[in-house]
């Protein structure tokens, strides 16, 4: 896991050392280990690392291939790198370290840019190949890695962050109003938005080729296939089997480094089995956990029971409701586009628990999409066939919802969404209080049309499988893998994600709907419950957050209000004061619950600050 920047010239001009040394420090906290530069007139890489394979200096990036004729900058691991390197060698290839990066150049030498569809990994990279004079930029097949570039018809600029692509001088930092109108009602940026105009995320499964002369052409190595390809005939014996024994495989890939290797232990269904599987590989399993002062959120003394039961080293950390505000204020440090996932700040306090012990952890992610794990997707089965038939009452229900308080109108706003897909996100996002357009004038896009869009790549109908694919390729890479990179990288962490070994993710998509789109994630627990007693985890699911509510209405009010009379969003007009004078007092009051547009809004507003207001621009 490191940080990677990079750059090219197409007027030839060359790099400039400086500009490409300062993007290459913003990214320290992502390889703390060592750094490295290269440049070859207008063509420049630059990287941190963070040491997890090959620890000596025959790992250090950027490295060159023997030829001189392929230089690279990467970000990851390249889990099946082993298997590679033994194919490759057999075909004449030589290696010098034990490092993975090594076996994409001689892969890349071999099999040219399919070899991104050999790879079984997370990953982000820059490839200069001087032979055709072009610059490969690719990322992982799921996103578990990010991928940033800014490309115009002088120059094409990458990074793992948008920070490190705005320390270039002639990268603007102009605010995108579709990217912001979308995170105001998703509370994440979705791809291949960001924040700023001209900045783009690289999609997942893609590769983009830019050659001297900015010729460009994007290619998707990789992609979900259509749902229809599912199976019918498989029985939930042989689908337990199968799961369990490539999950085990996944582990098993996982556990390769030559660092310290741990895992997050929630006490829930999806890191429960993973450190399972992990104990039937390894006799020393370190699980980590942390707990909350509210009972209502706290789950610690669940993981210590799985943790007795699996005979793991297990470390757990009770965390403040102190701590936990304190590191909600360093948010806009770690996140370098407006986040609002609550569930950032006990991440950052579990990876700054799990780093003091290892630089590896396993993580649970992917096991909700996968396996049907969200309450939504029961009530999306429910409320959209009944939003069909309230169609012509949608007026009615709108207007009655807006009377009604929040716990009884939530069901009445979804009936009058107008499509699936709106209905999608409104379940999905911080908007069931009340409708966005009165509160932000400035939107020009809606995240039931955007999400519309995404749906269509890959067809289905309408059912809960599709919805599951849907997050699948926004929510989880844009929401749940950020705030994991963006936590874990902030302590030099790195995270490892076995659900989403693509061949997993293959897998289980082409199992019959009656079996993996079950709401409650039950043919997981049934692989689970060969491994634990189901008492131990037989019960409902546990958010991972902490309480933004009671915040907004005590300790965080000044902050919020400073932020609505002050910030960006009122002043811009993008949002109207007096509507968010209302929100704020309606949540203040208790009238109302506005916590997750507040949120979105107090973090909006502590991002641009950070990031604009201050004339020093910290790294």
């Amino acid at each position: 896991m490191c940080g990677i920047v990079g750059r090219l010239n197409f007027d030839r001009s060359p790099i400039e050392p400086q500009d490409l040394l300062l993007a290459r420090e913003s990214l320290t906290n992502r390889g703390p280990d060592d750094a490295g530069t290269w440049i070859d007139g207008p063509v420049g890489l630059a990287h941190r690392r963070l040491a997890i394979l090959d620890l000596s200096p025959r790992g250090k990036q950027p490295m060159l291939a023997a030829s001189g004729r392929l230089a690279i900058s990467y970000n990851g691991e390249i889990f099946n790198f082993r298997e590679l390197r033994a194919e490759l060698a057999l075909l004449g290839h030589p290696f010098h370290s034990e490092s993975d990066t090594e076996v994409i150049l001689a892969a890349y030498q071999q099999w040219g840019i399919d070899c991104l569809r050999r790879f079984n990994g997370m990953f982000a990279l820059g490839l200069w190949d001087a032979g055709s004079q072009t610059l490969h930029l690719a990322r992982d097949r799921i996103g578990v890695k990010p991928l940033y570039v800014a490309h115009d018809g002088s120059k094409v600029v990458f990074a793992s962050t948008v920070r490190a692509l705005t320390r270039f001088p002639d990268i603007p930092r102009t605010l995108n109003p579709e990217a912001l109108s979308l995170y105001l009602q998703m509370s994440y940026v979705p791809a291949p938005h960001s924040i700023y105009r001209g900045i783009r995320k690289l999609m997942p499964g893609t590769c983009l080729s830019i050659d001297i002369n900015g010729k460009a052409s994007t290619r998707a190595y990789w992609a979900l296939a259509p749902s229809s390809r599912a199976r019918d005939d498989l029985t939930e014996l042989a689908a337990v089997e199968s799961i369990e024994a490539l999950l085990l495989s996944s582990v098993k890939y996982r556990l390769l480094s030559d660092v310290p290797v741990g895992a997050f232990l929630s006490g829930g269904v999806d890191s429960a089995l993973l450190v399972a599987l992990m104990r039937k590989l390894s006799d020393k399993v370190r699980t980590f956990t942390i707990g909350f002062e509210d009972p209502a959120h706290d789950e610690s003394a669940h993981a210590r029971a799985i943790s007795r039961h699996l005979g793991t080293e297990h470390t757990d950390v009770l965390v403040t409701l102190t701590e936990l505000q304190e590191l909600a204020r360093t948010l806009p440090t770690h996140y370098d586009e407006p986040f609002a996932d609550v569930s950032a700040i006990p991440t950052l306090a579990l990876a700054r628990l799990t780093r003091q012990s290892v630089t590896v952890a396993i993580s649970g992610d992917g096991g909700d999409e996968l396996f049907c794990g969200y309450p939504y997707y029961r009530y999306m089965q429910q409320l959209d066939p009944l939003r069909r038939l309230s169609a012509p009452l949608r007026p009615v229900l709108g207007a009655l919802s807006k009377a009604l308080p929040h716990r009884f109108a939530m069901a009445l706003r979804g009936l009058a969404q107008t499509s699936t897909h709106d209905l999608f996100a409104y379940m999905r996002g911080p908007l069931k209080t009340r409708d966005y357009r009165w509160l932000a004038p400035g939107l020009v896009a809606e995240a039931g049309a955007f999400l519309g869009g995404v749906a269509a790549r890959v067809p289905g109908d309408g059912d809960v499988a599709a919805h599951m694919d849907l997050d699948l390729q926004t929510y989880l890479p844009d929401d749940i893998l950020t705030k994991v990179d963006r936590a874990t990288m902030a302590y030099g962490l790195e995270a490892r994600t076995p659900y989403l070994d693509y061949r997993v993710v293959e897998q289980v998509r082409a199992l019959p709907a009656s079996l993996r789109a079950q709401p409650g994630k039950p043919l997981l627990r049934s692989v689970l419950a060969r491994h634990l007693p189901r008492e131990l985890f037989e019960r409902p699911k546990h958010g991972f957050t902490v309480p933004i509510r009671a915040w907004l209405r005590a300790g965080m009010r000044n902050a919020l209000t400073e932020a609505i009379e002050n910030g960006e969003l009122v002043s811009s007009g993008f949002v109207d004061r007096t509507a968010a004078r209302a929100l704020l007092e309606e949540h203040v009051s208790g009238r109302h619950n506005h916590e997750n547009m507040l949120w979105a809004l107090l973090c909006f507003e502590q991002w641009h600050s950070h990031n604009h207001d201050n004339a020093s621009h910290p790294v």
